[in-house]
C-alpha cells in the first residue's frame, strides 16, 4: 500500500509539475505578447529618390524565411520539419539576394522576412536584403513576434520575429502598418502571426499618389479570418481609389486567385491540401483588374521537398490594381522552388485607365 501511495504521489506531483510549467509559459507568452495598434506609421529606412513615377515596375515574393528551399517540407503542411541547418538558410538567402540583386524592380513586396528568429539562426534577413539593394528605401512592419513557439514538439521553432518589407527605388512620402482583422482563440493565438498589410505612397506625376499594399493574409484557417481580412483590404483600397489615387495590392493572398482552376491549372500528384481555398467569388470590385500569370505557379505544397509532377501547386500570389492603371505586363520566374516555396511574381504598370 505504501508503494501505491507513493506511485500516485510521484504522478500526481508530475501532473502538477506540469501543469505549472504549462500555465507558466502561457502567462509569459501572454505577457510578452505583440499587440500592435490598428494602424501605425512605420519609419523610412536606406536611401531612395525622389520623384513622381508615371508607372511603376513591382515585383512581389513570399521567400519563406529564406529556411523553404526546394528541399525541405514543413509541419504544418503535413510535413515533418520546421526549420533547415543554418547552412542551408544561409544558401538560400543568398541566392535570394543576388536575384534580387540582379533582377531589381521599382518596388519590391517581401514577406515572411526574418528579423530575429531561431528558426532562421536569429539571422537579420532584412539587413541582409536591403544590403542587394543599397539605393533603395525601404519599411519594414512585423507580423509575427512570439518569446516562444512551441511547436514542433520534437523540435520547437522557439523566438520568432518576422515581417513584411517593402523596398522601392523612390522614397515614400508616408509608409504604414494596417493591422488585419481576425483572430484565433487564445491559446492559438499567443503563438500565431498578427496578420498585418504595408500601405506606401509615391507621389505620381499628375499629383496623385501611388498607393501601394503589401499583404500577407492568414493561410490555415478554415476561411472566416481570410473573409475578414479582405473584407479591410477592399475597405481601403476602394477609398484610395476614390480619392483619385492609383492603387496596386500586392502580395501573398493564400487563396487560390480568381480564375485559376483550384485542381487542374497545373499537373500534381499531391491531391490539394484542405487549406488551399479558392478566392471568393464576387470579391473584387468592378473594374479592378487581377495581374497575376497564369502559365506558371507561384507556390508549391510544403508537405514534401519540391518533385515537379508531385507537389500541389497553384496560384495565390499576384496583383489587383484600380481602375485607372493599365497592367502593361505580368509574369512570374519560375525558379524551381530552389530557395523558397514561391515564385517571385514581376507586373509593370502605367497609370491611366482601360
Amino acid at each position: 500500500m505504501t508503494i501505491l501511495r507513493r506511485f500516485f504521489a510521484a504522478l500526481f506531483g508530475l501532473v502538477l509539475l506540469a501543469a505549472l510549467a504549462f500555465a507558466g509559459l502561457v502567462a509569459w507568452l501572454w505577457i510578452t505578447d505583440y499587440r500592435p495598434q490598428p494602424v501605425e506609421p512605420l519609419a523610412v529606412q536606406g536611401q531612395g529618390s525622389f520623384g513622381a513615377p508615371a508607372g511603376l515596375s513591382l515585383l512581389t515574393w513570399n521567400i519563406g524565411y529564406a529556411g523553404l528551399g526546394a528541399e525541405q517540407d514543413f509541419f504544418l503542411d503535413g510535413g515533418r520539419h520546421g526549420w533547415p541547418a543554418r547552412a542551408e538558410v544561409e544558401r538560400y538567402l543568398a541566392g535570394i539576394a543576388a536575384y534580387l540583386k540582379d533582377r531589381p524592380a521599382d518596388v519590391v513586396l517581401l514577406q515572411e522576412v526574418d528579423l530575429s528568429s531561431r528558426r532562421s539562426y536569429g539571422i537579420n534577413e532584412a539587413l541582409a536584403l536591403a544590403r542587394a539593394l543599397p539605393s533603395y528605401a525601404f519599411v519594414l512592419a512585423k507580423n509575427y513576434d512570439v518569446a516562444f513557439v512551441p511547436v514542433p514538439v520534437a523540435r520547437p521553432m522557439g523566438r520568432v520575429k518576422s515581417g513584411l518589407m517593402t523596398l522601392s527605388r523612390w522614397r515614400p512620402s508616408a509608409a504604414e502598418r494596417h493591422a488585419l482583422p481576425g483572430r484565433y482563440g487564445f491559446l492559438v493565438q499567443l503563438v500565431q502571426l498578427d496578420r498585418a498589410f504595408v500601405l506606401t505612397r509615391y507621389p505620381a506625376a499628375d499629383g496623385r499618389d501611388w498607393v501601394v499594399i503589401n499583404t500577407h493574409n492568414s493561410a490555415f484557417d478554415a476561411g472566416q479570418l481570410r473573409e475578414q481580412q479582405l473584407g479591410y483590404i477592399k475597405e481601403v483600397m476602394t477609398r484610395e481609389y476614390a480619392k483619385g489615387n492609383y492603387v496596386v495590392v500586392g502580395g501573398d493572398w493564400n487563396l487560390i486567385l480568381p480564375g485559376v482552376d483550384p485542381d487542374t491549372a497545373f499537373p500534381h500528384r499531391e491531391p490539394r491540401p484542405g487549406f488551399y481555398l479558392p478566392f471568393p467569388a464576387d470579391w473584387t470590385p468592378a473594374g479592378w483588374t487581377w495581374a497575376y500569370d497564369a502559365a506558371a505557379p507561384t507556390n508549391r505544397s510544403v508537405s514534401r521537398p519540391w518533385k515537379a509532377g508531385e507537389n500541389y501547386v497553384t496560384v495565390i500570389d499576384g496583383f489587383l490594381v484600380s481602375p485607372n492603371v493599365t497592367v502593361q505586363e505580368v509574369r512570374t520566374e519560375d525558379l524551381g522552388f530552389a530557395d523558397a516555396d514561391h515564385n517571385p511574381v514581376r507586373v509593370r504598370l502605367s497609370a491611366g485607365g482601360r
